[in-house]
């Protein structure tokens, strides 16, 4: 099979990437462990919808769990999302987020950022938690699981093209999140 060098030239910047681990990054979740806090602002198409105070404390119970405690809006109490977060069986860099209702969502530590991806109702969402230095950065990105757009997926050209589906981001959440002081 022959690939075409643009996809050839990411394969092997995304190979090289993956043994290229620096030792200089935060180490996942003991270097978040904190209580940190910030505005996050959700956006629309029509810009932004809502900002909200959040907070993120993340706490160890041992080694391999910690509390990951989010509080949306003005009242904690019914802002409140009470999580677990602990080590998975992919290795040091999967975590499982427990909600603590039937729901466990697979996380993976990658290059400096906490990562999740999944489906709910219809939808698509990635979540990121990325520690920069003296603040975390939280982001939520949700889309429809139908694509909006279907191209490429010519297996007949002398070098075939595979077929890309585009979607449509509905929703972006982001909050800078910087430790609270005692």
């Amino acid at each position: 099979m022959h690939l075409r060098p643009r996809l050839l030239f990411f394969l092997v910047l995304l190979c090289s990437g993956l043994s290229a681990q620096r030792d200089t990054l935060p180490r996942f979740p003991q270097d978040f462990v904190g209580d940190w806090a910030g505005t996050l602002e959700v956006m629309t198409p029509a810009g932004v919808a809502q900002a909200v105070p959040m907070e993120l404390l993340i706490q160890p119970l041992t080694d391999t769990s910690y509390t990951y405690v989010i509080i949306y809006g003005e009242d904690r109490e019914a802002g409140k999302r009470d999580y677990f977060i602990y080590r998975g069986p992919d290795g040091p860099h999967h975590w499982v987020c427990d909600e603590q209702n039937q729901i466990l969502l697979d996380g993976y530590y990658l290059g400096g950022s906490y990562q999740s991806a999944f489906t709910v109702m219809g939808n698509y969402l990635t979540s990121s938690l990325e520690h920069r230095g003296d603040h975390l950065l939280y982001t939520i990105q949700m889309w429809p699981e139908r694509a909006v757009r279907t191209s490429g997926g010519d297996s007949t050209a002398a070098e075939p093209v595979p077929a890309v589906n585009s979607f449509n981001i509905r929703v972006f959440q982001r909050a800078r999140l910087t430790r609270k002081t005692k």
